[in-house]
């Protein structure tokens, strides 16, 4: 394999930081690794959303945007206004797991702290980071994003989608709906979203950009801590 064709590519993370160490590790041992790259789903769920998106900032992993981050950035914008009703975006957010996320952010998971913890967000200039994250990744043959690319899609279904991909000319690795194996097809796409917030395991697939083929799965068993 040449490095510079060859990435590794993580499924969704959701807070699961201890779990991400530890697969990061082994692909950080792989000689033939070059950039690291994520679905999304960086956060939510598990108890340490922020320790995920500080590592990813710090070891320069390149995620795509997921739901969770959608849905975050949307709560934000919602609740810096000041009318009520626009405050069900930060709720829909808040109990869709965004409140674990708050708690690692501001030691709390009471919605009355919701503006608080956005605060703290950008302060630590996570939110800026997570705003900034791409709806999709493309190389010769391949495509990341966070769920398939489908027939009609739009920047929307991009992230929220659960059908099935259309055939492109590129491999397309994505996650969003989890599973207990990887769902790969050769020449088409692969899933990699295996559930690990879900006490299953975290995937990663070393992929050639050139080829558009995965050379190798690693995984990591999730670690009961980063659920709790």
């Amino acid at each position: 394999m040449n490095p510079e064709n060859t990435i590794a590519v993580i499924g969704d993370l959701h807070g699961c930081i201890n779990t991400l160490e530890k697969l990061y590790k082994t692909l950080s041992d792989h000689r033939d690794v070059g950039e690291v790259y994520c679905v999304g789903d960086l956060i939510d769920r598990g108890k340490f959303s922020k320790e995920v998106v500080e590592f990813c900032i710090q070891n320069s992993v390149k995620p795509v945007i997921g739901n969770h981050e959608d849905m975050l950035i949307k709560a934000m914008e919602k609740s810096d206004k000041l009318l009520s009703f626009l405050y069900k975006d930060s709720e829909h957010y808040y109990y869709n797991g965004g409140r674990e996320t708050q708690y690692s952010y501001i030691q709390s998971r009471l919605f009355s702290n919701f503006k608080k913890f956005g605060e703290e967000l950008k302060r630590t200039g996570h939110y800026d980071f997570i705003k900034g994250l791409p709806l999709k990744y493309t190389f010769k043959k391949v495509i990341i994003s966070h769920a398939g690319i489908i027939e009609g899609g739009d920047d929307v279904s991009i992230i929220w989608n659960r059908d099935t991909p259309k055939k492109l000319d590129e491999l397309q690795i994505f996650g969003h709906t989890p599973l207990k194996e990887i769902d790969h097809i050769k020449n088409y796409y692969a899933n990699i979203d295996t559930g690990c917030v879900y006490k299953n395991k975290l995937t990663a697939v070393i992929v050639d950009t050139v080829k558009g083929t995965i050379e190798e799965i690693i995984q990591e068993k999730f670690d009961p801590e980063d659920i709790g």
